[in-house]
Formats: C-alpha cells, structure tokens, sequence
C-alpha cells in the first residue's frame, strides 16, 4: 500500500463531525443481495476473488450491457471502483460523477444500470466504491452522508477505504508501535461504519507492514515508516465493523515476504483477509532497482496456495486495467490462475478486459 496520503492525528475531530452529517440511511436494494450470494453458484466457494476497477480506463458505452463492468465472469466476487473523494459531493438522486473523484467516461445512470445488469447475471457478485486511494487528501473533509447517498444511488454493496497516509510517523513504544496518524484511522472507520446504509460491507485496505513491528514480527523486512500502521485500528473497537481486510501485498521490494505478512494481520484480525498482487510493474522500487519485485503467475498459484493453506479470505488484484511489463503477466492470467487454485468456478468464462 504505498503512494500514500499525509494526515494528522489532531483531524479526528473533524471527522467526526463528517460522521454526525453521515446519518444511517435506508438500506441500499444491494445489502440484500448477500443472501442470494449464499445460494449463488459463483458464492459456492470459501473465498473471495476482489479487484480493482479503474474507473479512468474503463472504455466508454452508451449502454449498460456494453460496459465491461456489466461483462465480468462470475469467479470475480468482489469490485471496487477506484476511486472517489474522502471528500465528495453528490447530490442524492443526480447519478453525476461530478465532484465524487470517479473518472468514468460514461454516464452515470449507464454504471448504475450495469451494476443491476451485472447482478442479474452474477447474484453474488459485491460491487463496492473504493474511498481514498493514493490520490484523494483531504480525509478531515469526509464526507459520510455523499458517500452513503452514492452508494445506496447506485445500487452497491459498500466501501472500500483505501487511507493511505504519506507520514505514518510510526515508532516503537516498549514494545508496542505507535503511529502519529492512529487516531485518525479509527476516526475514519468509526464514521463510516455508523454513516453508511444498513448492512453495508466496510472492507479495509491495509498497508503491507502494517501489521509487523511487534512479537514475532518486531523485526521483520522491510523496514518501513508503515511498519505497524495498521495496529492500532484493528486493536480498538472500530474493528468490529470492518468486514474484511484487503492487504496491499506489494511495492515493497525483494524482502518483503506477502505470507509472512498474511501471517501477521491474521495474528490480529480474525475476519476475512484478503492478500493483495499487482500487475507488474509495481511503483516501489522503481523498475530495474536490484530490489524491485516482479509479479509472476508461479508466485501467484504460490500466494494462492498459502491463502487456502492458512484458511484466509481469499486474494485480490490491483488493476483490471493496469498494463503490465513486457513478458510478465497480465490482469486476464493472474485472475485466472487465482480462479484456478482458490476453485472459484470456470477461469476460460469471457474476459471483457
């Protein structure tokens, strides 16, 4: 999880006012459709395949059953579109992407119609909107109340926040990490979880070392002003409301170990995890470093391997749309052999990306 976004612990305060704004709100249509995932085919399996969606290079259509949202095969449990402001405005009822952060080309009312498509065809597919990412600051600006007016406007099941401070300022105390952003990460999760409608999934992406630095894994690489981030949140009280986590398993370089790391958040969080792999090339090391890492489909069925081995939730994937290096595998083949290996139904079904 790098690229990541600077904050101060003293914006707590402002994000819980956002939350007052943010009151519950009636039940998106789509909180109910988790029942009929239990009974779907494409929710016969123990875990969950989740990707990224980029909401900038999706091509345009006119037509619902023409985007490929509407399109993706059914093994994909879980979408995020990527990504809208911490800060949005949206006006309930309008459809407009205008001011959410969201780059689609097409128009509103075409997504929210291939969101209802889409369940048409996969009743147990999750459609979430992704919150944050490495772009969008202004976190004390959240805006819970546009936010879950979105969300419950376009049918989707929830968020995924996707906080990504710049300056974690993380140092160990004793024996225990603490970080400068600590109360923030709680305050964001805590508005959300008490904003959004009824019955919404509130995943969470963490950082990759997030949950090293103490016991075990006090030592383990890389070294990192994230080592730790994570802690603190999934030690208080908001972690009950989260779902499940999504590691960013990735721009970390060569000493990273992503099991090692599944092993350390699964030490805090008993929910469902999910361990991330991105399409190659990753933003950290740069390219050609010595200690860049590069994405190969043996690590993948690897990494898939250990998901099923230590009964975690299940993996995900940054991006549908990422273009990957030349000789390394692409969006198409590393789902597919996550479809392989995590049995989550027919890989040769149509890949619309």
């Amino acid at each position: 999880m790098s690229r990541l976004v600077s904050r101060r612990t003293a914006l707590a305060a402002a994000i819980a006012g956002a939350a007052a704004v943010g009151l519950p709100r009636t039940p998106a249509a789509a909180s109910d459709h988790r029942a009929a995932a239990e009974e779907s085919g494409s929710a016969s399996s123990a875990y969950r395949y989740s990707v990224y969606l980029d909401s900038w290079a999706q091509p345009w259509a006119g037509d619902a059953a023409e985007l490929d949202l509407a399109r993706s095969p059914s093994y994909i449990g879980t979408i995020v579109l990527s990504f809208m402001q911490p800060d949005a405005r949206y006006t309930r009822g309008s459809h407009s992407f205008d001011g959410t952060g969201l780059q689609f080309s097409c128009e509103g009312g075409v997504l929210r119609d291939a969101v209802s498509l889409l369940r048409q065809r996969n009743p147990g597919v999750e459609v979430l909107v992704g919150i944050g990412g490495a772009t969008y600051q202004n976190w004390p600006g959240l805006n819970v109340s546009a936010i879950a007016d979105f969300v419950s406007d376009f049918g989707l099941d929830g968020v995924e926040v996707c906080w990504e401070p710049t300056d974690p300022g993380c140092t160990r105390s004793g024996d225990r990490m603490e970080c400068a952003t600590d109360a923030e990460s709680i305050s964001i999760v805590k508005a959300l979880s008490e904003g959004l409608p009824a019955g919404s999934t509130l995943s969470v992406a963490v950082a990759h070392v997030g949950a090293y630095g103490e016991g075990a894994w006090a030592d383990s690489q890389p070294l990192s002003s994230y080592t730790g981030v994570s802690l603190a949140l999934l030690r208080s009280d908001a972690a009950s409301s989260i779902t499940r986590l999504n590691i960013h398993a990735y721009d970390a370089g060569t000493t990273y170990n992503p099991k090692e790391a599944l092993a350390a958040y699964q030490n805090y969080f008993k929910g469902p995890i999910l361990l991330g792999v991105e399409i190659a090339p990753e933003a950290w090391p740069q390219p050609g470093a010595p200690n860049a890492h590069v994405l190969s489909l043996p690590e993948v069925e690897d990494l898939a391997k250990e998901v099923k081995d230590r009964g975690a939730g299940g993996m995900s994937l940054w991006s549908l749309y990422k273009r990957p290096s030349p000789g390394t595998p692409g969006a198409r083949e590393v789902s597919q052999t996550i479809c392989d290996v995590l049995d989550l139904g027919d890989s040769t079904q149509p890949w619309p990306w």
